[in-house]
């Protein structure tokens, strides 16, 4: 399953969102700006969304090269 971590009003949250949908991807969202900041300082991603897939973690740049 892949988890988008994400925040408020975060425009790049929504777009991985809709090419997600429009691709017909399962995921979850998950909308915890504290969980964010955890997993993101961990990977040493500095903005949102964190994406994490096949335990790894990834930008929303690289995750979209991924899929």
């Amino acid at each position: 399953m892949i988890k988008v971590y994400g925040k408020e009003n975060c425009s790049k949250c929504t777009s991985l969102k809709g090419i997600l949908t429009d691709r017909n991807i399962e995921f979850e969202y998950i909308e915890d700006v504290k969980t964010l900041m955890i997993i993101a300082s961990k990977a040493r991603i500095m903005s949102a969304p964190v994406i994490e897939y096949n335990d790894t973690v990834y930008s929303m740049e690289a995750f979209l090269k991924v899929i």
